[in-house]
């Protein structure tokens, strides 16, 4: 390569930053803000965190609750039927509920007589079937 192809360096600049011509209460007001806006950062990040954890536990709370009935009913559901039906309705019902996306199902009273009359007549705790039917409602149609 030629040298002539070379160009020069640019020329430095030196630039000088303004002077700072607000007033001490301006400067004390701005303080004021930065430590003000600080603060709602921390108070909305300790809140998310809060609510994320409040989920959390609820979620798992829901989830053993009914953890027992459900494997109690998944393994009737290998030799009735019935129950094998009864079990893939209330299933996902519950699962949806525990992870709190409802708080309550409604459905005709055809399949809500079949799942109750059915769970009715299997031995397990009064108060899952007793939550059951706070969760899953009657059409009212």
């Amino acid at each position: 390569m030629d040298e002539d192809d070379i160009r020069e360096a640019d020329s430095i600049i030196v630039q000088q930053l303004l002077d700072d011509t607000r007033s001490d209460f301006d400067k004390q007001i701005e303080e004021a803000l930065y430590i003000s806006l600080q603060e709602v950062q921390t108070q909305q990040s300790n809140f998310e965190e809060q609510v994320k954890n409040d989920y959390l536990s609820e979620s798992t709370k829901r989830t053993e609750y009914f953890k027992d009935f459900l494997f109690n009913l998944k393994k009737i559901s290998k030799f009735d039927n019935e129950v094998r039906e009864i079990y893939e309705i209330i299933e996902p019902i519950i699962e949806t509920y525990c992870n709190q996306f409802i708080t309550i199902c409604e459905l005709d009273g055809q399949t809500y007589d079949k799942i109750f009359n059915t769970l009715k007549k299997i031995r397990h705790s009064n108060h899952v079937l007793l939550t059951l039917e706070t969760i899953i409602s009657r059409e009212t149609h």
